[in-house]
């Protein structure tokens, strides 16, 4: 994959998404070629998974999805949530892994009740390559910061 020259505002904002939502595998942890990208709003869900496909040509049988939902929030069954984010990305029911689990709540929250979707990768090299992504929008925000700037007397 190479980088285009100029980014758009969707390559910032993803870059965004990613830096706030996501985690690299640690050196020190079991897995260090895992790249995971966590939330629970529908649309950022499928921006970013359409995204790492599309933009960053990254191959759909890469990328796993887990759903974790909690039963005392969620009035769905775990086929409905499955049907749900199945036909949301587009993918294949085999695609989706579901784990309900039960925890007292304070508030119900609407936005959970399809669960919490995690998309994950474990790929050395694909891990690298969304690293790469980032460290270019930042090395270029810093550079667009740089610019500009005027040193106090």
């Amino acid at each position: 994959m190479s980088l285009p020259r100029h980014f758009s505002s969707l390559h910032y904002f993803v870059a965004g998404l990613i830096v706030a939502e996501g985690s690299f595998g640690k050196k020190s942890h079991r897995n260090t070629g895992r790249f995971t990208f966590t939330n629970t709003n529908l649309e950022i869900i499928k921006l970013v998974y359409d995204f790492l496909i599309k933009n960053l040509e990254i191959p759909p049988e890469k990328i796993s999805i887990y759903i974790t939902y909690n039963l005392e929030i969620s009035k769905f069954t775990s086929e409905h949530i499955k049907q749900h984010w199945k036909n949301l990305l587009k993918v294949s029911e085999d695609k989706i892994k579901i784990y309900p689990y039960r925890r007292k709540v304070k508030q119900n929250r609407k936005r959970t009740a399809h669960g919490r979707c995690q998309l994950r990768i474990n790929d050395v090299e694909i891990k690298s390559k969304i690293e790469t992504f980032i460290n270019t929008i930042m090395n270029n925000i810093n550079q667009v910061a740089g610019e500009g700037h005027i040193e106090s007397p």
